[in-house]
């Protein structure tokens, strides 16, 4: 969001590069666009909220001016919980945002708020984001929320992305990152890196996470299965490219 994510007009894979909302933004086709992605994990923020089966739905709308709006879902089962008996096993994620870009350059804004529902414990929370890109290659995406978690401590997580398209419609892709928040000691850098292969409507990707995180805690599991493999189908949209 699921986060690097391989961007593919319209077809959006969300893979970890940035927020889910960010990446259904990056040159999404005009009109409705959705995705269905299919995994045996899911990572956030350089850490596993889910170690099994991970389906993840989503759809959005973009007009012609860039903006847009969305939402999406995936099931979570975390190692660590407050309460075993009401724990979290959905997230998800409505938005709206605006997105344009130059010759060389891309901005995306957005707004958007995550929800944790049937849960004993509130996790709801909201945040705002936003990505610079360069000739679709180089981006930089820093997310902020002032109550990260229903916790009342703000959380920073930013992120530098390198994409490198290859013949035959692979991509190379690679992040770092850093997630902080603030009054805690909750402060470590993330990496991953993969490759993606778009096959019509199609994208697999197979990708590698790590984290400073040392322990597992109620905001995930570092030392979950670290090689993730994915498959992404456009429900709608032309072909893509990556």
């Amino acid at each position: 969001m699921p986060e690097m994510r391989l961007v593919a007009a319209p077809l959006i894979c969300v893979v970890g590069l940035a927020a889910p909302a960010l990446a259904a933004a990056q040159d999404a086709a005009v009109g409705v666009n959705g995705y269905l992605t299919l995994g045996n994990g899911y990572w956030s923020h350089g850490l596993s909220q889910n170690d099994g089966f991970s389906l993840q739905l989503g759809v959005d709308y973009q007009h012609s001016s860039g903006f847009f709006t969305g939402g999406w879902a995936a099931n979570v089962d975390y190692a660590v919980e407050y309460s075993q008996e009401q724990p979290r096993d959905v997230v998800a994620d409505v938005y709206a945002g605006y997105h344009a870009r130059a010759k060389d350059w891309s901005w995306t804004a957005v707004v958007g708020r995550y929800f944790y529902p049937g849960t004993a414990i509130r996790y709801d929370y909201d945040e705002v984001g936003a990505t610079v890109g360069f000739r679709d290659r180089v981006y930089y995406t820093a997310s902020y929320s002032p109550s990260f978690y229903a916790q009342g401590r703000s959380a920073l997580n930013q992120e530098l992305s390198l994409a490198l398209p290859l013949r035959g419609d692979i991509e190379l892709g690679a992040t770092l990152g850093q997630f902080t928040i603030h009054d805690t000691n909750v402060d470590y850098t993330h990496w991953n890196v993969g490759v993606s292969k778009l096959i019509r409507r199609v994208v697999v990707d197979l990708r590698y996470y790590e984290s400073g995180m040392d322990r597992t805690t109620w905001l995930g599991d570092p030392t979950a299965n670290q090689y993730v493999i994915s498959v992404s189908y456009a429900l709608h949209g032309r072909r893509t490219r990556i």
